[in-house]
């Protein structure tokens, strides 16, 4: 029920004596407390009849007495939304791709060092973005137990925590509708269908992410040093995958607009400050802070034109943003839905420019990640990064979709429709995502040929043979051309990087070479341009995507 709510007037009709006609009732009459209204019935019988009243009207979009039948029911919808999500990652069967496998090899090598100190044979270390000593170990563990699947599986309930943390702090934000609205969009989106099934650090980083926030939230009313709480999981993100750094300037301004309508500007100011520090002081040791601050979309990731950015963008976030957005102004504008969820009695005044203070808070990090993306020009993991500005615009999302439907759901129709459009793009998206990549069965069938044991092998497509080759070759054997070549000469001159790849292909010192064109580009047309010239080498294979894109594997074998 809404505040906007109105019982039409009674029509009546007197008789001559001025008394209520036969059948008719008396206009409400307000009690003394102004609280309930006093409607006489006519009594045609000439029984006398106690009066009644009518109970107030709530002031907010679900009564706000926590009633069990009320939590029964959210916390039903929650269990369907989570069981939807689960289903749609779960379809997704493929081989793993070649982050994954280098995410497995290098996290096995991480937990064999760990628990019995065995070296740390494998370039595929630096290829994780985030520290070697957090997803991967864990990556390892799963992926000793059952494989890509144990991987996968423990990404999935990343995720789903994931979702259950947005309901709970959208419900703080604003209702159980709303929460129940946000985490339906959110669960059908391609980023999170697919990094809910994708063996990333990302999946553990938006999970972090998503409890930082939930703890900004959780100690808005509260003291103010209570904000040094979402520090932890915050720099722990920023650890595990460099990627969350999109999310620290919202999670701080978060700290702000959430405490602003209970707090003066100088406390809510002071939670934010001292949830930054909090955050800077953790990232200090090991010198996690430089690479932090040192990390961009361009590391490692596939080059991309600001038109394919855009166009993916749009084909992948472009409505969820549309209704964050949406939200954000119908939310800033009118407060008439209510969706605060405190008893009247906590309530607090907002006013336009605190509600817009706080949408802007939640929707910026969806359209600052795709900005950073097109600044730096790469689009490689642009799928995996939406996943954080989605988490966060999520329950803006979901405001824009209950004001969508209206109050007392006028309109269910336009919500419904939203929704499943929002479905059949995450459906579609979520399958060619795992389709966009070539044909990495018949590449396997081409490396398992050629691969010998003793073999050196330069490779832009990390981790694919490392992780399903590992019967016939070591992980030592494959050398990452995305990290470069350490190689000496025969005239005793050292080489690194791309120039140590091209120099070690020169003097044919590599027995297969392996191209992808989504390396970065640099790298691709340096070895690319060192395989021409220097004769050592034939192209026996190359598949392109059966997507049509442009994606392409090369395998060249030495004479």
């Amino acid at each position: 029920m809404n505040t906007d709510s109105d019982f039409p007037p009674v029509p009546r009709s007197r008789s001559a004596h001025g008394s209520p006609a036969h059948g008719q009732t008396t206009e409400p009459e307000p009690d003394p407390t102004g609280s309930r209204t006093a409607v006489a019935v006519d009594n045609p019988d000439g029984v006398d009849l106690a009066p009644y009243t009518i109970p107030p009207v709530p002031a907010i979009g679900w009564d706000p007495g926590a009633s069990p039948r009320r939590r029964r029911i959210a916390l039903g919808l929650l269990g369907a939304v989570l069981t939807v999500q689960a289903a749609l990652s779960l379809r997704l069967l493929a081989a793993a791709h070649p982050d994954e496998a280098a995410a497995m090899v290098a996290g096995r090598q991480q937990l064999a060092h760990l628990l019995h100190g065995t070296p740390v044979t494998t370039d595929l270390v630096d290829r994780v973005h985030g520290s070697p000593w957090l997803y991967p170990p864990l990556a390892g563990a799963a992926a000793d137990a059952n494989g890509i699947w144990g991987t996968r599986l423990l990404s999935l309930g990343f995720a789903l925590l994931t979702t259950v943390l947005l309901y709970s702090l959208t419900r703080r934000l604003f209702n159980e509708r709303v929460a129940i609205c946000a985490i339906a969009v959110y669960a059908v989106l391609q980023s999170t269908v697919v990094v809910g099934f994708y063996a990333a650090p990302e999946s553990l980083a938006v999970l972090l992410v998503a409890l930082a926030a939930w703890t900004t939230v959780f100690t808005a009313r509260r003291h103010p040093a209570l904000a040094l709480l979402a520090a932890p999981p915050t720099a722990l993100a920023c650890t595990v995958a460099y990627s969350a750094a999109f999310a620290v300037p919202a999670l701080m301004a978060l700290a702000f607009a959430c405490a602003r309508p209970y707090h003066r500007v100088g406390p809510a100011g002071l939670r934010a400050l001292l949830a930054a520090l909090g955050t800077l002081v953790l990232l200090l040791p090991y010198g996690t802070l430089g690479k932090v601050a040192g990390w961009s979309p361009s590391h490692g990731n596939a080059p991309g034109s600001a038109g394919s950015i855009l166009v993916a963008t749009l084909q992948w976030a472009g409505l969820f943003t549309v209704l964050a957005v949406a939200g954000t102004i119908a939310y800033a504008r009118r407060e008439q839905m209510n969706e605060h969820d405190a008893p009247e009695r906590d309530a607090v005044p907002t006013t336009r420019g605190l509600r817009a203070l706080l949408g802007a808070t939640l929707t910026v990090t969806a359209l600052l990640v795709p900005a950073a993306h097109l600044w730096t020009g790469t689009s490689g993991a642009l799928f995996r990064h939406l996943g954080y500005g989605m988490l966060l615009a999520a329950p803006l999302a979901g405001v824009g979709l209950t004001r969508l439907v209206g109050a007392h759901f006028r309109h269910p129709q336009l919500g419904i429709l939203a929704w499943v459009a929002l479905l059949a793009l995450g459906l579609e998206q979520s399958a060619l995502r795992y389709q966009n990549g070539p044909d990495s069965g018949r590449l396997l069938a081409v490396l398992a040929a050629h691969t010998q044991p003793q073999g050196r092998y330069l490779t832009e497509v990390d981790g694919l043979a490392e992780y399903y080759l590992g019967s016939v070759s070591k992980p030592e054997q494959w050398v990452s051309a995305r990290t470069g070549t350490e190689y000496r000469d025969g005239a005793g001159v050292q080489h690194h990087g791309d120039d140590g790849s091209v120099a070690a292909i020169r003097d044919g010192w590599f027995t297969m070479v392996v191209l992808d064109s989504t390396a970065p580009r640099a790298t691709d047309r340096a070895v690319s341009e060192a395989l021409s010239t220097a004769g050592h080498y034939r192209l026996v294979a190359q598949f392109t995507s059966p997507t049509g894109d442009s994606s392409t594997y090369k395998v060249y074998l030495k004479h």
